[in-house]
C-alpha cells in the first residue's frame, strides 16, 4: 500500500508543477520598459541562468542607480544604450491556456 501511495503522491506532484512565463524587456521610447511575455519553462535550470543574466545586467544597473532614477538624475535609458533587451523569468502560473507561448527547453532558444 505504501508503494501506491507513494506513486500517487508522486504523480500529483508531476500534475501541479509550476510554470514560468519568460518575459523579454526592452525600452519603448525613452524612458519605459516594454515587457514581452516570450515563452515558457518548468526548467529550473533555465529559470535561474535568465534570472542569473537579469541579475548580472538590468537588475544590477537599477539596484545601483535606484536614488539617480528616481531622481531623474539618470535615465533607464543609459542601460539600454549597450543593451538591446533582457530576459526576466519572474510570472509563475499553473497554466498558459490561451496564451500562444513556446516551451523554452534551451536558454539558446532565447
Amino acid at each position: 500500500m505504501g508503494l501506491i501511495a507513494n506513486g500517487m503522491q508522486s504523480q500529483l506532484k508531476k500534475k501541479h508543477k509550476m510554470i514560468t512565463i519568460i518575459s523579454k524587456i526592452e525600452l519603448e521610447g525613452t524612458d519605459y520598459l516594454k515587457y514581452t511575455d516570450v515563452g515558457y519553462t518548468e526548467d529550473v535550470s533555465i529559470i535561474n541562468q535568465i534570472n542569473e543574466g537579469y541579475d548580472a545586467s538590468l537588475g544590477k544597473f537599477i539596484g545601483e542607480n535606484r536614488t539617480k532614477l528616481t531622481l531623474g538624475d539618470v535615465s533607464i535609458s543609459t542601460f539600454f544604450q549597450t543593451t538591446e533587451y533582457v530576459n526576466e523569468a519572474a510570472t509563475q502560473t499553473d497554466s498558459i491556456d490561451g496564451l500562444d507561448l513556446v516551451e523554452i527547453t534551451n536558454i539558446n532558444q532565447l
